[in-house]
Order: structure tokens, then C-alpha cells, then sequence
């Protein structure tokens, strides 16, 4: 790219943070893109961790700017001053600000991300970047300063496209809309859907779970994991297989593995179990999801790239965007907060003959697509 040459789209997300959701949401944001900015290039906000995108091409940088933010052995003021001078300089490099999917507005833990996202708004308007939001989560917002920033971000945005209804609902009255998540619209997990098959197949059935430490602390952790534990010891008593997909990787945080590996303690040794570490690639998902008879527990784009590959699936719902896309395809969600391993699962084996309806697949496509559509039509 020339010098001073404002052609670069600033892809804003959680992205090289050791996530698979994320990461797919990258792999969708810019095979969608790529054909409606020719010649552009596209810089990512990232945490440094995303390192299978170092051949994505000529036109895809990874800034890893998000690493400043986390730095050991530096204070808040410099960490903060240094993140936003990088900031200012990747802005002044490139005409829009996308977010491109993900749960990006939120208030979890406290208001230090919502409050970042506010900020870089501002300065990409003051620098005269445009913004808009394609498919993005927005989590239940309980303060009156966080429905503010959101609402003020909204007013900001050229477009700004929610993912479902729970998001919407957090900035109704808005001009945002609702279109559906990016990685339903990304053709080359796409092309790999197949059919779901109603009572092909009988025995022992395998069995996925998938969790996220996040979403618990102290107490509730071992409270989880002794639920999914009995669930696990259940499924096992009947004769079923168990696969463990890890979604989060160690990296920028706590990865899956910890809860597992709580979870296999308490099984004891004798039980037969598969960990799948699982990365973004269409072809590396497709083999790992190809024996799945049912996903169950709290991976939203667990249940993304489930819908796609006709895998029923079960929620533990941490977060409105589990509970949102179980209702979507009409999925058994139970609460984070207090499902015990008995419901959780009778409603796995009560879902091996419920697979996603495959006319909702082809909607949430379209929805996702809608993100791409929309932000050709602000572009002409």
C-alpha cells in the first residue's frame, strides 16, 4: 500500500485471542469483504494469537496492537497512552472501522471493553473513518452508561448489524438492524453442509461437549463441572462415546483444557475420551464434526458450524447469543446457572433424532449475507 494511501478497512474484533468463534468470524469478515473493496487491504485488531492467518494473503496484516493493552511491567497510563497512539496511526491508514461479528458490546467482568470500543470510535470519527458493524452480538446491558456508549456507537455507524433479536433488543429505537452471524455466509464452510439423516443411525451415538470457564467463577466453577461430569458419567453408563471440543485455546487467556481436564478427574481413567483441539479451517471442522451425533454446552459458534453440518445440539446458556440461537432452531436450552448433568443429559439423548431444519440453515445464510449486502450498498 502506498504511503498515505487511505484504503484499508480496520477489522475490529476479539480476534487472535485463542478462539475459535472468533477466528472464524475473521476467515468469514474477509472472504466476504475482499470482493467489494478490490485492492484494499485489510488490518486486523488482534491479541497476537492468530497466527494461522499469517498466509492469508498480501492484503490481510495482523497489527497484534491488542497486546499493548495486556503487557506485564508497565503501567495503565503508559499501556493506554501507547495503545492509542498505535491506534491513531492504523486509523489514519484506513477509510473504514468494521466490526465484523463477535459479542463486542459487552459488559462482562466490568466496562473496561465497552469503554475501549467507545473510545476508538471517537477517534476514528475525529479522523474521519467511517464505521459500521456487521453481525455483532451485543450482551445484556445492566447500566445506564453502557446502554448510553452502545447507543452512542450506533449513532456513530454508517450501518450497524446485530446478529438476532436478544442483541437488537438492547438497542431498540436505534437505526440498528438485524441481519445474522458472518459465519453462516462464509462459503467455504458452506460448501461443506450436508444433510442431516433422521434414524440412520443406531447404538451408541457420540456425544460432544463443549464449555467455557469464563462463564464461571469460584463456587459455580465446581458446581459446572461436577454437572457435567454426571452428565458425561450418564451418556457413558448407556454406552455413548464422548468428544471434547476445545474451542479456547490456551493463549490470550484460560483455555478449555482446564475445565476438562477437572471434568476427566472426576471420571476416573477407564473412561474412553476424545479431545479434539480444533482450528479454522473448513476442511480441519468438517473432519472433526464428522462422527458428532449431538453438541452439547455453551459454544455459540459450536452450534454455528453445527446448524451447518446438520448436527442437532443442546445449550447451557451463559450469555443471551446461546439462548437466542437454540430458539432460532428450536434446540433444548437449559441455564448456566442451574442445570445439573441428569437434564443435561436426558436432553442430549432426547436430541440425537432432532436435526436443525435445513430451510432455517438456509435463512441464517441469507440473514448473514444481508452483512455483506448492506455494507455494498453504503460503499456505492
Amino acid at each position: 500500500m502506498k504511503s498515505g494511501a487511505r484504503n484499508a478497512i480496520l477489522l475490529s474484533g476479539y480476534f487472535g485471542c485463542g478462539n475459535l468463534g472468533d477466528d472464524l468470524l475473521l476467515s468469514a469478515a474477509v472472504a466476504g469483504l475482499r470482493p467489494l473493496v478490490p485492492g484494499g487491504q485489510f488490518l486486523v485488531r488482534d491479541s497476537g494469537y492468530a497466527t494461522e492467518f499469517s498466509d492469508s494473503g498480501a492484503d490481510v496484516a495482523l497489527t497484534g496492537v491488542e497486546r499493548i493493552l495486556t503487557e506485564r511491567g508497565v503501567s495503565k497510563v503508559s499501556r493506554v497512552t501507547r495503545y492509542f497512539a498505535r491506534m491513531t496511526g492504523l486509523l489514519r491508514r484506513c477509510r473504514w472501522l468494521v466490526f465484523a461479528g463477535g459479542t463486542v458490546f459487552h459488559e462482562r467482568g466490568d466496562a473496561r471493553s465497552l469503554i475501549i470500543q467507545w473510545m476508538i470510535c471517537r477517534l476514528a470519527r475525529l479522523l474521519g473513518v467511517r464505521i459500521a458493524a456487521l453481525g455483532v452480538g451485543i450482551s445484556q446491558l445492566n447500566s445506564a452508561r453502557g446502554r448510553w456508549m452502545v447507543r452512542d456507537i450506533v449513532r456513530k455507524s454508517e450501518l450497524f448489524l446485530v446478529r438476532d433479536e436478544a442483541g437488537q433488543r438492547q438497542v431498540a429505537g436505534t437505526p440498528a438492524r438485524v441481519s445474522g452471524d458472518l459465519v453462516f455466509d462464509w462459503r467455504e464452510l458452506a460448501a461443506l453442509r450436508r444433510p442431516f439423516a433422521v434414524g440412520t443411525t443406531t447404538g451408541p451415538r457420540t456425544i460432544a461437549l463443549a464449555v467455557c470457564p469464563a462463564a464461571f467463577q469460584g463456587a459455580a466453577e465446581q458446581r459446572a463441572v461436577a454437572a457435567f461430569s454426571e452428565a458425561a458419567r450418564i451418556w457413558h453408563s448407556h454406552g455413548h462415546r464422548l468428544a471434547l471440543l476445545v474451542f479456547q485455546s490456551e493463549g490470550a487467556g484460560p483455555g478449555d483444557q482446564s475445565m476438562f481436564a477437572q471434568i476427566t478427574k472426576h471420571l476416573g481413567q477407564d473412561k474412553p475420551i476424545d479431545t479434539r483441539l480444533l482450528i479454522p479451517s473448513p476442511e480441519s471442522l468438517a473432519d472433526a464434526y464428522r462422527d458428532i451425533d449431538v453438541l452439547c454446552g455453551m459454544r455459540f459458534h459450536g452450534f454455528v458450524v453445527a446448524a451447518l453440518f446438520g448436527v442437532p445440539f443442546v445449550g447451557v446458556a451463559h450469555d443471551n447469543k446461546i439462548s437466542e440461537i437454540c430458539r432460532q432452531f428450536d434446540m433444548c436450552c437449559l441455564d448456566a446457572g442451574t442445570f445439573d448433568g441428569t437434564a443435561l443429559a436426558a436432553a442430549a439423548e432426547a436430541s440425537f433424532d432432532r436435526g436443525p431444519d435445513p430451510a432455517l440453515v438456509e435463512r441464517s445464510a441469507t440473514e448473514a449475507h444481508e452483512n455483506f449486502r448492506a455494507f455494498a450498498d453504503v460503499l456505492a
